[in-house]
Formats: C-alpha cells, sequence, structure tokens
C-alpha cells in the first residue's frame, strides 16, 4: 500500500498536468512509493513554480544542505505523512545534472527525453524503459570512471546487472539506440552496447574501467568540471566530511526556515524521556538534530567545583543536606511556593541553585546559536517564569532577612534570577500532561531503580502548572493517556506543524 501523501502528490501532479517523470531507479519504485526511498522527480522547467506551490500546499518544507554548496537546479523538499509519521523526500530536479556518488559531474541533454518518453506506474508518471535505460548506462560508466566510486561498486554487479535486465525486460533496445543518437550522439552505439554487455555479462573491473574512461572522454562536452576543479570539489568535500565527523556526524540538511529548539515539559511518568528520545531519532534521520537535558545540565568550569565540593560538603555534616528541602511544595500545597529558609543550609541550597541556574543558562544559550545555525534541537525539560515550578528559579528574596545571611541569601537569589532571565526562549514546547493516577501507575511498573514515591510524584505534578516563558512562539498539549504509538504520531505531527 502506498504512502498516502505521495498519492496526494502524484494526483497533484497530474491533475495539475505538470510535465514531471520519476526519472531514475525505477526499478524500485515500490520502494520508493512506501517511502523508504527518495522520490527524485525531474520538472520542466517552466513548470517548476507551479511544483514548488503544489508541494507547499501539500505541508512540503524545503531543506538545504547544513554544511557545503547546493547543486544548481536540485531542490530538497520533506513531507509529513499524517498516517504513518513518515518523513517523504522529494529530490527534485529541474536538469539532468547527474554524475559520480560524491559529485554531480556532469549535466546531460536528456530533460526532453526523459519527460517526452513516460508512463504511469500506481499514478506516478516514470521515464520510459527505453529512456531510462540510455541514462542507466551513461550514468553508471561516468561511476566506473571515478576512482572513488570503485569502492562504493565493488560487490553491486548482481544488482546493477538486475536491474539493467528490468529495463531490457521489453525487448526495446533499437528504441534506446534512436535515443541515444537523437539526445546524445557523442556516444557511438557501438561503445553503448560495449557497455551494455560488459554489465548483462558480468564482464570484468578492468574492462568496465576502461569502457568508463572512453565514455568520460566523449562526454567532456557535458562535464561540470575540468580536473583541477574536480580536484578541489573533492578536497572541498572532504574539509565538509571532516567538520561533520568533528560535529559529531549529524545530517547534513537542515530547513530553510532555520533551526529551532523544540522543548519538552511536564512531570515525571508523562513519557518524557521515550518521547524526547523518539523525537531525536526521527528526526536525526534527515536534519541535524541534537539531544540536550536542561533539567540536568552538565557542569560548566564555573560551576564544577561547586557541584564537586557540595556532595562531600552534605557527606561531612549530614545536618546542613539541602535534599530535606526539594520537598517545600508538600502534598497539601495547591499551588508550588518558593523556597524560604534560612541559615547554613539554606546558604547552601541557595548555592546550589544558583550554580544549576547558571549552568542551564549556558546550556541553552548554546543550544539556541545551534539552532541559530540551522540545527534542531530535541530538549528534555525547560525552565519556566514560575518560581517554585520544576526546572525553574528556586528563590525568592526574603524581605524579613537580616544579617549577614539574609544579605547573602538575597544576593543570590538576585543572582538566580539574572541567570534565569538570560535564557533565551525556545521555539517551541510540548506540555505533556498525564493524570495522577496514571503516572502512579507508571511508576510502580518502572525498575525499581527509576521508581519514586507517590508523594514526590503529586508535589512535581503540582509543580508542573501551565508553562509559559514569554517569548515562546508555539505551545502545545499533548494528552499522554493514550497508547503510546497514538501519542508518538501526535507528536510528530506537533513538531511537524511547529518547525
Amino acid at each position: 500500500m502506498n504512502i498516502e501523501l505521495i498519492n496526494q502528490l502524484a494526483n497533484a501532479l497530474n491533475n495539475n498536468q505538470i510535465s514531471y517523470c520519476h526519472w531514475k531507479s525505477n526499478f524500485f519504485l515500490s520502494e520508493t512509493m512506501l517511502g523508504e526511498l527518495d522520490i527524485d522527480l525531474l520538472v520542466d522547467r517552466k513548470d517548476l513554480s507551479a511544483i514548488w506551490i503544489i508541494l507547499l500546499e501539500l505541508g512540503f518544507k524545503s531543506a538545504v544542505a547544513k554544511i557545503g554548496p547546493e547543486a544548481p537546479s536540485i531542490y530538497h523538499f520533506f513531507g509529513f505523512d499524517h498516517q504513518t509519521g513518515q518523513l517523504i523526500h522529494v529530490h527534485l530536479f529541474s536538469s539532468v545534472l547527474t554524475g559520480e556518488s560524491l559529485v554531480k559531474t556532469h549535466l546531460l541533454p536528456f530533460e526532453s527525453m526523459l519527460l517526452e518518453n513516460v508512463y504511469t506506474i500506481n499514478q506516478i508518471k516514470v521515464a520510459s524503459k527505453p529512456a531510462e535505460l540510455v541514462l542507466f548506462i551513461i550514468r553508471s560508466f561516468i561511476k566506473y570512471g571515478s576512482w572513488l566510486d570503485l569502492l562504493y561498486l565493488v560487490g553491486t554487479s548482481k544488482g546493477t546487472k538486475a536491474e539493467l535486465n528490468w529495463l531490457q525486460s521489453n525487448g526495446n533496445m533499437s528504441e534506446s539506440l534512436i535515443l541515444l543518437n537523437k539526445y546524445c550522439p557523442v556516444i557511438d552505439q557501438q561503445l553503448f552496447l560495449a557497455c551494455v554487455d560488459a554489465i548483462d555479462n558480468n564482464g570484468s573491473f578492468l574492462k568496465k574501467i576502461l569502457l568508463a574512461q572512453r565514455v568520460r572522454s566523449h562526454l567532456r562536452v557535458y562535464a561540470k568540471y575540468s580536473l583541477p576543479s574536480l580536484a578541489i570539489a573533492y578536497l572541498k568535500i572532504l574539509g565538509e566530511k571532516l567538520i561533520r565527523t568533528l560535529d559529531g556526524n549529524k545530517k547534513n540538511k537542515m530547513l530553510r526556515t532555520g533551526g529551532a529548539v523544540i522543548a519538552f515539559v511536564g512531570p515525571e511518568a508523562t513519557g518524557k524521556s521515550t518521547l524526547v528520545s523518539e523525537s531525536k531519532q526521527w528526526l536525526g534521520q534527515v536534519f541535524a538534530t541534537s539531544m540536550i537535558h536542561a533539567g540536568k545540565p552538565p557542569s560548566s568550569w564555573v560551576t564544577a567545583p561547586i557541584n564537586t565540593l557540595l556532595p562531600l560538603v552534605r557527606s561531612i555534616w549530614p545536618k546542613l543536606r539541602t535534599s530535606r528541602l526539594d520537598g517545600y511544595v508538600t502534598v497539601s500545597d495547591e499551588y508550588p511556593t518558593p523556597l524560604k529558609t534560612k541559615g547554613v543550609s539554606g546558604l547552601i541550597y541557595a548555592l546550589r541553585s544558583v550554580s544549576l541556574a547558571w549552568d542551564r543558562q549556558q546550556l541553552l544559550v548554546r543550544a539556541r546559536k545551534l539552532a541559530a545555525n540551522g540545527e534542531i534541537i530535541i530538549c528534555d525539560r525547560y525552565p519556566s517564569e514560575t518560581i517554585g515550578a520544576m526546572d525553574s528559579p528556586r528563590l525568592e528574596e526574603n524581605a524579613a532577612g537580616k544579617g549577614l545571611v539574609g544579605r547573602i541569601y538575597n544576593w543570590l537569589a538576585q543572582l538566580e534570577q539574572h541567570f534565569y532571565r538570560q535564557i533565551p526562549p525556545p521555539d517551541a514546547v510540548l506540555q505533556l500532561k498525564v493524570s495522577i493516577e496514571t503516572a502512579k501507575k507508571r511508576n510502580q511498573e518502572r525498575i525499581k531503580i527509576g521508581k519514586e514515591t507517590d508523594e514526590y510524584l503529586e508535589s512535581r505534578h503540582r509543580r508542573s502548572q501551565e508553562w509559559y516563558l514569554s517569548g515562546t512562539k508555539y505551545i502545545r498539549s499533548i494528552d499522554t493517556e493514550l497508547p503510546l504509538a497514538e501519542t508518538i504520531l501526535n507528536v510528530k505531527k506537533s513538531i511537524w506543524e511547529m518547525l
């Protein structure tokens, strides 16, 4: 069964009489219609603006390479299928710019040949087998003429032969030769047939390489690069690969609309960790994506000494433990209240709160910079404006505070507020909601080490009031009482709408 979004796209293209075709690898069209492979569409230039409008109306979003240049006449669009949650990639071409695996090396004069010789499979127009056979042989031997491509081609002879046999299944070699003479006369019939024979009869790699050198020699008039410029292009690719390796080998696509910080907020047992992980995996298959945890930010060089020493202090002087203060929102409290305490234990708690505020501010400012450079950041938790709410400011100045301890405490409260004010708002927030009864049930189903007390869960749920931070563009409420598969699909829908 075809993906519904692909069916909608094919119907829209046909109903609007767009001059297009799926122009290569039609041997794998069934996988393409299931959304497992890119949809490679060639479109007549005169219809380029019309197909853009169709794609945008169907919810597709334009994307570009994050690192490296964009090839002219090639466009990337990604759409979201609402039934399956899949991202569908339309690889759109307005000219036949093709060639080696890593570099588009040749601009071939085949637009008319492919667009004028089409038939329909599964509602989508595809290039005829005779026309695609011409393209297939020439593309294959451009690759056999690239020393780097030979590494990719090792072990692919069986698959290449199977595709060739499919293209020849209707016995249309004579028609292919007519098209070759008409659209690419620089390749003579004898050389073309020798190339077909080398694949069909499992010719040696050496034979294919020698034929490829002849093919590429005849195609020099269509070559995009001279030998020196091709070497420079490969050096750029190696540089880009190095940058991506240092960046964590993330995918190299980003949306033209820009990057985004997407935060998941909500109390325990709402499924945050699962949904954050699913979202990262889903978007990370295509786009440059990172995942961070704002609830537990990594220590910076400024706070590392504090975060190291405080556990030691608490172990030496148990009376100074501040963990007992974390439950200052009791079961009977209707709303979260800020910490109001005094003495050394209060100062230690305040110092830890300020340290946490600094680490969150540093982490989320870095996340904003990555988003400004086109990356999608999936954030587990995010501070709000409400003092005492989860992952938010903990301290409030105490007007009654007197003496040195009181003044220090109030200064730390001001400092904490300052750091939180410096945290930029996320672009989108998914506020996860579940009943306290369901949360308790899920908590009981966790492994022993991950369980919390019922009292703690109730306290955390009370701290998770309606989330708000000034400047946030989108806030969506997600009911996680639903089955997991349905919840994941709803999350994907919401994210795609907000990107």
